[in-house]
């Protein structure tokens, strides 16, 4: 799965004084922050489905809901805080891509595997698949 950081623009082959495997461990520590940031955010929806293991209904996830998570994740205060303004902008990002579509309100396609994915996309398809699986792994069959 692509995290959906790319540090290849900061890789700094042309920079003798950058070293790519800090580099490299800097964009996973703010990658796993984000994915931290992003499942803070999305607590509320993920409770929803949490809610439909009871037998509830569960709205499917809009493009409208995952363009303001990423936009809540990126603008979150601590991950700015704590990632250097060149690595959070190193990831590929809803607002960046085709992926969403006219219709922000449509349900959100998890089948979608460019490369790269946004990083706030692929996030949500993981928590998304996660919880559908402990879902209709947890249903009782009565």
């Amino acid at each position: 799965m692509s995290d959906g950081l790319d540090v290849s623009p900061l890789e700094g082959d042309d920079d003798p004084g950058v070293d790519p495997v800090a580099l490299e461990r800097t964009a996973q520590r703010a990658a796993t922050d984000l994915q931290r940031v992003v499942a803070r955010i999305a607590r509320p929806y993920l409770r929803l489905l949490h809610q439909g293991k009871l037998g509830h209904w569960v709205p499917a996830p809009t493009w409208r809901l995952l363009v303001d998570i990423e936009e809540q994740a990126f603008a979150d205060p601590g991950f700015q805080g704590r990632h250097a303004a060149a690595i959070r902008n190193g990831f590929a990002r809803l607002a960046d891509s085709r992926l969403t579509g006219p219709d922000l309100d449509a349900r959100v396609d998890w089948q979608h595997d460019d490369d790269p994915l946004p990083a706030v996309y692929a996030i949500m398809r993981a928590l998304v698949h996660e919880f559908g699986a402990d879902a209709s792994s947890n249903r009782n069959p009565d």
